[in-house]
């Protein structure tokens, strides 16, 4: 499969690291660490009528194409379905799956074993157009998530199921981020930096789309709430 080991990188400026993921994207590729987690469990039919509705709510998927993908999931996924296994059967061309927390040191790897979170963002390439099923917690209790974030750029996973403009979505953090940048799969490169209170390319009314991640800039500790459940 596609797990890293931590890069080491630490605490980064605010250019070198784009500038160091723009080569590692490009010039690296790595082995896999751990072993791929695959089972051979039967999948268990219900019989009786099935609400489509609660079916629609509790799965979705995340589309990769053709080369790298900034990629999060938009809930809570099912205990039994929430870790880096979710990715079995992915062609990487021996590249791993990259995640980025500065609070926690910086980059590190997944096993098949790590868990996947929302507000989480992740670098996943791919050899083929491939979907990643989910399936999400129907727990009714369950707390929304939030990210713990420093001073610097923090990565971060878009939350919800459908299209929100960048001010609405760090609305819980409109005080300290000042800048954020997507990555445009389609064409493999960052997009158009949105600024806080930009205007133009640069507006904060752009949107933020589902199961895409963001790097964000901000300019002191903060916490950002998810915007789904």
């Amino acid at each position: 499969m596609l797990f890293i080991r931590q890069a080491g990188m630490g605490v980064m400026s605010r250019l070198s690291i784009f500038s160091i993921l723009c080569i590692i994207l490009s010039l690296c590729s790595f082995s896999v660490s751990g072993e791929e987690n695959v089972t051979g469990e039967e999948t268990t039919v219900l019989s009786g009528p099935v609400d489509q509705g609660a079916t629609d709510y509790l799965s979705g998927s995340v589309d990769l194409v053709v080369g790298w993908n900034y990629v999060s999931v938009p809930r809570r996924l099912a205990n039994d379905a929430n870790t880096a296994a979710i990715f079995t059967g992915l062609e990487s061309a021996g590249h791993s799956i990259w995640t980025y927390n500065q609070k926690d040191g910086g980059w590190n790897d997944l096993t098949a074993e790590d868990k996947i979170l929302p507000l989480e963002g992740y670098w996943v390439y791919s050899t083929t157009p491939f979907t990643v099923p989910l399936r999400f917690s129907d727990d009714p209790l369950q707390v929304p998530p939030v990210k713990d974030m420093i001073a610097g750029w923090n990565m971060f996973g878009f939350t919800g199921n459908t299209p929100a403009s960048a001010r609405d979505s760090l609305l819980s953090i409109r005080n300290t981020w000042t800048e954020v940048i997507g990555w445009d799969p389609a064409v493999q490169q960052f997009e158009v930096t949105i600024v806080n209170g930009g205007s133009n390319e640069q507006a904060d009314s752009r949107m933020l789309e589902p199961t895409r991640s963001y790097w964000v800039y901000v300019t002191e500790s903060c916490s950002l709430a998810s915007i789904g459940a």
